[in-house]
């Protein structure tokens, strides 16, 4: 028997068709146990240490076509016609609109009901016309982000530009070696609830150096990382900072991919492939997703 042994980073989309009953069978299997840190379906937001994240849940969605699942967020900045208007800017991976076919997808919204329950709420995503993409991409990261006009009846959820880590921050500490961070993400399709909420996974940074960021321009977050995490924010909650205005969840980051270990075993009669995870996402500093952002035409 010959053996052959190696690391490989694949990214992190999800083919639908493929995991769709997958997704399915984990949640029956999970739901037990799992401890999820966002919203209980149906249930109003509940006081506690989850509150300061509670703004990057809202606007954190699942995003699927038949070819590829994967999360996606949502930054609204100043319109350029009026500041006080916003425009709204879909960030993901720029792998999960690429891996996608057709010209559309969709996002999966939530709708609060007058109870405080909240409902799923599906919607079409454009993502192309007449086969060429609307996303920007990034000139040399994984980055897409995509210009979105909803329709008027739905209140969109969304982060302040103002909440994505810049070069500075990074520089001024904001972010280092060991820190805790959350990624709110959709592992193999799994949602938190029938709404979709996004599921909440705790996390470590694991490189060093963070910084310069134009030569570290990825880092690697410790955490069990599967397909559909493409797209997902890394986010600390700035405990650094006591100022009130502080307190805000700061995205300082988008996972791309993961890195595993592939093991290859050849018999006379059998040929397997064995894919182990290694538990680290690659991750990309924020300040490139203001850049793809800053590309997307006003």
């Amino acid at each position: 028997m010959k053996s052959s042994r190696r690391t490989t980073s694949p990214r992190l989309g999800s083919a639908a068709g493929r995991h769709e009953n997958r997704g399915a069978i984990m949640w029956r299997q999970l739901r037990s146990f799992l401890l999820l840190w966002c919203f209980a379906a149906g249930v109003s937001p509940v006081a506690g240490a989850a509150d300061a994240l509670v703004d990057v849940v809202g606007a954190t969605f699942k995003i699927t076509n038949k070819s590829s699942t994967a999360t996606c967020f949502v930054v609204a900045r100043p319109a350029a016609s009026d500041a006080r208007q916003r425009e709204l800017i879909v960030v993901t991976a720029a792998h999960v609109f690429e891996k996608m076919s057709g010209n559309e997808c969709r996002i999966v919204l939530r709708k609060k009901g007058t109870d405080g329950t909240f409902a799923r709420n599906e919607l079409p995503l454009k993502i192309r016309s007449e086969n060429k993409p609307l996303w920007v991409k990034h000139p040399e990261l994984d980055i897409a982000a995509l210009k979105w006009q909803p329709p008027a009846d739905q209140s969109i959820a969304a982060l302040d530009l103002e909440q994505l880590a810049g070069e500075s921050a990074i520089n001024n500490g904001t972010l280092g070696t060991a820190d805790e961070v959350w990624v709110l993400c959709y592992p193999a399709q799994l949602e938190a609830n029938g709404a979709g909420f996004p599921i909440l996974r705790r996390g470590a940074v694991a490189s060093f150096p963070l910084a310069p960021i134009n030569r570290m321009q990825t880092y690697l977050v410790d955490y069990s990382t599967f397909a559909g995490d493409s797209g997902a924010p890394v986010v600390v909650r700035n405990q650094k900072d006591s100022r009130e205005a502080a307190q805000r969840s700061l995205v300082v980051g988008l996972v791309i991919g993961q890195h595993r270990e592939t093991t290859k075993s050849i018999s006379p009669n059998e040929e397997r492939v064995v894919h182990r995870t290694l538990g680290l996402a690659i991750v990309v500093h924020a300040e490139f997703i203001r850049q793809t952002i800053d590309r997307v035409p006003r």
